[in-house]
């Protein structure tokens, strides 16, 4: 610590020691006047290092050599305009045997790499589930066929009965009144048909002439009502016990005949026929005429009457339509019936597929590529036992830039290299008709098919494609580096060459001042039209002549390099 040293007075009291002197005001403005000075001393000092720096660079230093003129001579020359790309190979026929169910493998009769011809057997394998599971769906897939079948029916049935139609050709009677509208039930009598244009008539004969009346036998019918007589046929002869009041025995005859239109039923009548000895045969009794047929009309289902034609004594014929209904819709369940129908239909087919499986044969004729199966194993629904391929001809999946697609055509020849540099000759065989947009990129698929003789080609290769997508043969190119394109003082965007010259050609364009500064001393720029072009040349179209010699670049002294 610091040694405190107290001052005192000749009395021995402490003493205040002695006040600095105080600086003047005079002193004061030298020594700001001197700070002023230095800092103006500073800025000029600053800005004659700024001056001799920039004298340096702009005026005492030497501008570094823009380097060596290279140019190109334009000449008569043929061009090709290649697409190249990349693609996948596939086999041209291929095909998987999945297994549906497990099962046991007992024989392998292939292995991979092998060859084999369509049909040829390939494994067996013993599965009791996928036996069952055919059985199953069988039963299945007869059951509802036997339902659509009943469906069916029903629908039918129902598309008839909205129609109360005339069973034979006749007229009608006792109708019954209905209006458009009307709500009928089923059971609903319409009307009576008759058919009036047979008569029929009943008779009883003694069994004494048995012997005398036989069927088809033509006999005379006597009318008392109109005092005519028409011919009949026996239509039937019945051995009933038929006994008159006065005990005889009779038989029962059924003629009919043709109604000449003035008949109806319960008119008298009787008939006779010529016995066997020439004498006539009568019956017992005159009998009364019958329609021929009659029967009785009903609605044969609910339904709303829609269209009558009902008028008593109107004629009809077979079929014909004397009242209609409309219904309910009898077809809504069909459709689900049928998709029931085609499930089990398809389940059979999937379960008889699975079933096949088991005891397989090649489905294509081909190499054997993968064979997964080993004897005497389990193996599991899912596996992918066997896959052959045919790699006699192999398929490459192609994709081409939307710029490039309108240069292929099916039939077209291009070129394929794998990666080891053996090259293949292609044909197209297809090409989509839409592209597949991704990532601001339109492409579009097609597919090229290459012999494969020798089995070089692999399926799942990686192989480029190259073809020509356009030609052009005596024409004027130059190398590709020489276009140029630049603004010219208007700010419009032009393709030019530099094209030298003694003096600006007349189709020579004023450049911008950034533009000029890489046009070397002698060139001038010209606009151009391009054409195709490859790698290394263009084709020019106009703005140039055979001979003319244009820039290129610059050849710098830094590493031997191009400055363009």
């Amino acid at each position: 610590m610091a040694e405190i040293t107290q001052i005192t007075g000749q009395n021995g009291a402490a003493t205040q020691p002695p006040a600095p002197p105080k600086k003047s005001p005079e002193k004061k403005k030298k020594r700001k006047k001197r700070i002023k000075t230095i800092l103006i001393l500073v800025v000029i000092l600053a800005v004659i290092v700024a001056v001799v720096l920039l004298l340096r660079q702009y005026v005492f230093t030497e501008k570094e050599p823009e380097g060596e003129i290279l140019t190109d001579t334009a000449m008569i020359s043929s061009i090709q305009s290649m697409v190249e790309g990349s693609g996948t190979t596939k086999a041209k026929d291929s095909a998987t045997i999945t297994l549906g169910m497990a099962g046991t493998v007992k024989d392998v009769f292939v292995a991979e790499g092998d060859t084999v011809q369509a049909g040829d057997p390939l494994y067996t394998i013993d599965s009791t589930a996928a036996t069952e599971a055919v059985k199953d769906a069988r039963e299945t897939l007869n059951e509802r066929d036997k339902e659509l079948n009943a469906l069916n029916k029903e629908i039918a049935e129902a598309l008839a009965n909205q129609k109360v139609t005339a069973p034979f050709n006749g007229k009608l009677m006792d109708v019954a009144t209905f209006h458009v509208g009307d709500d009928i039930t089923s059971g609903t009598k319409v009307a009576t048909v008759v058919n009036d244009t047979k008569l029929k008539l009943s008779l009883y004969y003694s069994y004494a002439y048995e012997n005398d009346v036989w069927t088809g036998q033509a006999v005379q019918v006597s009318l008392p009502a109109t005092m005519s007589t028409l011919t009949g046929t026996v239509e039937a002869v019945n051995k009933v016990d038929y006994i008159t009041p006065e005990g005889t025995a009779c038989f029962e005859v059924v003629v009919f005949l043709d109604n000449p239109g003035t008949l109806t039923a319960g008119m008298s009548a009787t008939a006779t026929m010529t016995g066997a000895d020439g004498t006539l045969v009568y019956p017992y009794a005159s009998g009364t005429l019958e329609y021929y047929d009659t029967r009785e009309l009903t609605a044969k289902t609910d339904g709303t009457v829609t269209v009558v034609n009902l008028l008593d004594y109107a004629r009809v014929s077979a079929g014909q339509s004397v009242l209609e209904l409309e219904i309910d819709d009898p077809t809504t369940d069909l459709a689900d019936k049928q998709d029931q129908v085609k499930e089990a239909q398809d389940d059979l087919d999937k379960a008889q597929e699975d079933l096949d499986k088991f005891n397989a044969v090649a489905p294509i004729g081909g190499t054997v590529i993968s064979c997964a199966l080993t004897p005497g194993e389990e193996v599991d629904s899912g596996l992918a036992a066997i896959t052959i391929a045919d790699i006699s001809t192999i398929t490459v999946d192609l994709s081409i830039d939307e710029r490039n697609i309108t240069y292929l055509q099916n039939g077209m020849m291009i070129n394929l290299t794998d990666w080891n540099g053996n090259t293949y000759m292609g044909t197209i065989q297809s090409m989509s008709m839409e592209g597949k947009y991704e990532n601001g990129v339109s492409t579009f698929s097609a597919v090229a098919v290459v012999d494969n003789p020798d089995g070089m080609l692999r399926v799942g290769m990686g192989v480029n494609y190259q073809f020509v997508a356009s030609e052009s043969s005596d024409c004027l190119v130059i190398p590709i580096q020489c276009i140029k394109y630049i603004s010219d003082e208007d700010g419009n965007t032009s393709t030019v060459v530099y094209l030298k010259a003694d003096t600006p050609p007349d189709n020579a364009i004023t450049l911008s001042d950034d533009a000029a500064e890489d046009c070397p001393d002698g060139f001038y720029a010209v606009p151009v039209e391009v054409g195709i072009s490859d790698t290394t040349n263009v084709e020019i179209l106009s703005g140039l002549n055979e001979g003319d010699v244009v820039f290129t670049n610059r050849m710098t002294d830094q590493s031997d390099s191009f400055q363009y």
